[in-house]
């Protein structure tokens, strides 16, 4: 099965509204886990993502593919709890996001009033999974889409658990390399400092 996804600006528009989706409870106060593999394989680098976890510092560790950059690993205004981001030279993209609250179906609802409508803004083969397997033996929520959003054809996955959420994009043109997720997301786990 080939997933499709959408670029940033669409997702950003579509998880700041609140949608009334009927989604697993998620929690923003995320509990520790372990990886489900623990050997980084070849090609991969173990990275780490700081946290704030009910006011007590946690850290994320994953693995990440070598040709991804970091691009920012610290909590922010925008996301006190945490999140990490990293980038290649192709505008590859994926981030993990510590203490989300809001559920993938509610995204989910969002994303269905864009499909199909053609033109800029446009997502296709929107695919919406819970329960499903996702990181550290958790089952959570997976969702896929495409989308076409200024001028950009891009590939989107996005699988959360426990309070934390994993972005994974690629733009349309390039190989989608869904057995790099699936190394990323057996490596997460989650860890009190």
């Amino acid at each position: 099965m080939h997933f499709r996804a959408a670029p940033l600006i669409v997702l950003i528009a579509a998880t700041s509204a609140c949608g009334a989706g009927s989604g697993p409870v998620t929690t923003d106060a995320p509990t520790p886990f372990s990886a489900s593999s623990t050997s980084t394989q070849e090609g991969f680098t173990t990275a780490e993502c700081p946290g704030i976890v009910g006011g007590k510092r946690v850290i994320l560790k994953l693995d990440v593919p070598k040709e991804f950059e970091p691009e920012s690993i610290e909590p922010s205004d925008q996301t006190p709890d945490g999140q990490c981001t990293w980038r290649t030279s192709e505008e590859r993209f994926f981030s993990v996001e510590i203490g989300e609250k809001e559920s993938l179906a509610d995204l989910n609802d969002e994303l269905k009033e864009y499909e199909d409508i053609g033109g800029d803004d446009e997502v296709k083969d929107v695919t919406y999974d819970a329960p499903t397997d996702t990181f550290g033996d958790l089952e959570g929520e997976r969702l896929s889409w495409w989308s076409y959003s200024d001028g950009v054809p891009a590939d989107c996955v996005h699988v959360q658990a426990n309070g934390i959420r994993v972005f994974w994009q690629n733009p349309d043109d390039i190989d989608q390399r869904l057995d790099d997720l699936d190394v990323v997301l057996d490596s997460i786990e989650l860890i009190r400092s």
